[in-house]
Protein backbone atom coordinates (compact mmCIF):
# COMPACT_ATOMS: atom_id res chain seq x y z
CA UNK A 1 0.00 0.00 0.00
CA UNK A 2 0.98 3.63 -0.41
CA UNK A 3 3.29 4.93 2.35
CA UNK A 4 1.22 8.01 3.24
CA UNK A 5 -1.94 5.93 3.16
CA UNK A 6 -0.53 3.74 5.93
CA UNK A 7 0.16 6.83 8.01
CA UNK A 8 -3.15 8.63 7.49
CA UNK A 9 -5.63 5.69 7.39
CA UNK A 10 -5.39 4.97 11.15
CA UNK A 11 -6.24 8.65 11.71
CA UNK A 12 -9.37 8.28 9.58
CA UNK A 13 -7.96 10.33 6.71
CA UNK A 14 -8.30 8.73 3.31
CA UNK A 15 -7.44 9.96 -0.15
CA UNK A 16 -8.87 7.35 -2.51
CA UNK A 17 -12.31 8.34 -3.79
CA UNK A 18 -12.40 11.56 -1.73
CA UNK A 19 -12.37 15.27 -2.47
CA UNK A 20 -9.07 15.42 -0.56
CA UNK A 21 -7.69 12.87 -3.03
CA UNK A 22 -8.70 15.06 -5.95
CA UNK A 23 -7.06 18.11 -4.36
CA UNK A 24 -3.85 16.19 -3.57
CA UNK A 25 -3.68 14.73 -7.09
CA UNK A 26 -4.22 18.14 -8.69
CA UNK A 27 -1.70 19.78 -6.37
CA UNK A 28 0.91 17.07 -6.93
CA UNK A 29 0.77 17.62 -10.67
CA UNK A 30 0.74 21.43 -10.57
CA UNK A 31 2.75 22.66 -7.57
CA UNK A 32 6.00 22.96 -9.58
CA UNK A 33 4.45 25.89 -11.47
CA UNK A 34 3.93 27.80 -8.22
CA UNK A 35 7.31 26.87 -6.77
CA UNK A 36 9.27 27.83 -9.88
CA UNK A 37 7.45 31.13 -10.28
CA UNK A 38 7.81 32.05 -6.60
CA UNK A 39 11.50 31.10 -6.68
CA UNK A 40 12.08 33.41 -9.64
CA UNK A 41 10.14 36.19 -7.95
CA UNK A 42 12.23 35.96 -4.79
CA UNK A 43 15.47 35.76 -6.81
CA UNK A 44 14.52 39.08 -8.43
CA UNK A 45 14.33 40.83 -5.04
CA UNK A 46 17.50 42.84 -4.43
CA UNK A 47 19.19 41.38 -1.30
CA UNK A 48 20.45 44.86 -0.44
CA UNK A 49 16.87 45.91 0.34
CA UNK A 50 16.55 43.10 2.86
CA UNK A 51 19.95 43.98 4.34
CA UNK A 52 18.96 47.64 4.71
CA UNK A 53 15.76 46.64 6.53
CA UNK A 54 17.82 44.43 8.85
CA UNK A 55 20.25 47.28 9.63
CA UNK A 56 17.25 49.45 10.48
CA UNK A 57 16.18 46.95 13.12
CA UNK A 58 13.76 44.66 11.28
CA UNK A 59 13.76 40.97 12.14
CA UNK A 60 14.22 38.40 9.36
CA UNK A 61 10.45 37.77 9.36
CA UNK A 62 9.68 41.48 9.22
CA UNK A 63 12.09 41.85 6.30
CA UNK A 64 10.38 38.97 4.56
CA UNK A 65 6.82 40.25 5.06
CA UNK A 66 7.56 43.93 4.45
CA UNK A 67 10.24 43.75 1.72
CA UNK A 68 10.54 40.38 -0.04
CA UNK A 69 6.92 39.28 -0.17
CA UNK A 70 5.49 42.58 -1.49
CA UNK A 71 8.17 42.67 -4.20
CA UNK A 72 7.62 39.04 -5.23
CA UNK A 73 3.83 38.90 -4.99
CA UNK A 74 3.21 39.22 -8.74
CA UNK A 75 5.38 36.19 -9.45
CA UNK A 76 3.68 34.22 -6.69
CA UNK A 77 0.28 35.25 -8.03
CA UNK A 78 1.27 34.29 -11.59
CA UNK A 79 2.53 30.93 -10.32
CA UNK A 80 -0.75 30.41 -8.46
CA UNK A 81 -2.72 31.08 -11.62
CA UNK A 82 -0.55 28.65 -13.58
CA UNK A 83 -0.89 26.09 -10.80
CA UNK A 84 -4.67 26.47 -10.89
CA UNK A 85 -4.74 26.12 -14.67
CA UNK A 86 -2.55 23.02 -14.58
CA UNK A 87 -4.57 21.54 -11.74
CA UNK A 88 -7.82 22.12 -13.63
CA UNK A 89 -6.48 20.11 -16.53
CA UNK A 90 -5.16 17.19 -14.47
CA UNK A 91 -6.47 13.89 -15.78
CA UNK A 92 -4.21 10.94 -15.01
CA UNK A 93 -3.62 11.39 -11.29
CA UNK A 94 -7.28 12.16 -10.58
CA UNK A 95 -8.36 9.22 -12.72
CA UNK A 96 -6.28 6.88 -10.54
CA UNK A 97 -7.00 8.42 -7.12
CA UNK A 98 -10.61 9.53 -7.25
CA UNK A 99 -12.52 8.73 -10.43
CA UNK A 100 -16.00 9.35 -8.99
CA UNK A 101 -16.25 10.92 -5.57
CA UNK A 102 -19.57 10.65 -3.77
CA UNK A 103 -20.35 14.11 -2.37
CA UNK A 104 -23.78 15.06 -0.96
CA UNK A 105 -25.44 12.29 -2.93
CA UNK A 106 -23.78 13.28 -6.21
CA UNK A 107 -20.77 11.90 -8.02
CA UNK A 108 -18.88 15.03 -9.07
CA UNK A 109 -15.89 14.75 -11.29
CA UNK A 110 -13.14 17.08 -12.40
CA UNK A 111 -13.59 18.69 -15.80
CA UNK A 112 -11.22 16.56 -17.90
CA UNK A 113 -12.72 13.32 -16.58
CA UNK A 114 -16.25 14.59 -17.19
CA UNK A 115 -15.36 15.45 -20.79
CA UNK A 116 -13.67 12.07 -21.30
CA UNK A 117 -16.64 10.24 -19.77
CA UNK A 118 -19.15 12.06 -21.95
CA UNK A 119 -17.02 11.52 -25.05
CA UNK A 120 -16.54 7.82 -24.34
CA UNK A 121 -20.17 7.17 -23.38
CA UNK A 122 -22.11 9.43 -25.74
CA UNK A 123 -19.74 10.86 -28.33
CA UNK A 124 -18.43 14.24 -29.35
CA UNK A 125 -21.83 15.96 -29.42
CA UNK A 126 -22.22 15.44 -25.65
CA UNK A 127 -18.60 16.21 -24.73
CA UNK A 128 -18.31 19.41 -26.77
CA UNK A 129 -20.66 21.62 -24.67
CA UNK A 130 -18.82 20.74 -21.47
CA UNK A 131 -15.44 21.39 -23.09
CA UNK A 132 -16.59 24.76 -24.48
CA UNK A 133 -18.00 25.75 -21.08
CA UNK A 134 -14.72 24.87 -19.39
CA UNK A 135 -12.75 26.88 -21.94
CA UNK A 136 -15.02 29.91 -21.47
CA UNK A 137 -14.77 29.73 -17.66
CA UNK A 138 -10.99 29.48 -17.84
CA UNK A 139 -10.74 32.34 -20.33
CA UNK A 140 -12.87 34.62 -18.15
CA UNK A 141 -10.88 33.60 -15.06
CA UNK A 142 -7.56 34.38 -16.77
CA UNK A 143 -8.79 37.79 -17.94
CA UNK A 144 -10.02 38.64 -14.43
CA UNK A 145 -6.84 37.41 -12.78
CA UNK A 146 -4.65 39.33 -15.22
CA UNK A 147 -6.67 42.46 -14.54
CA UNK A 148 -6.22 41.96 -10.80
CA UNK A 149 -2.49 41.26 -11.09
CA UNK A 150 -1.63 44.14 -13.37
CA UNK A 151 -4.35 46.62 -12.45
CA UNK A 152 -5.24 47.18 -16.08
CA UNK A 153 -1.67 48.19 -16.95
CA UNK A 154 -0.20 46.80 -20.14
CA UNK A 155 2.98 44.79 -19.72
Amino acid sequence: SFFLGRIFNPLGIGFVDTVAGIVIAMMFASIPFLIDSAKEGFKAVDPRLEQVSRTLGASPWQSFFHISLPLAWRSIFAGSVMMWARGMSEFGAVLIIAYHVPFLGYHPSVAPILVADRFESFGLDYARPVAVLIILICLIAFILLRTIAYGGKKT
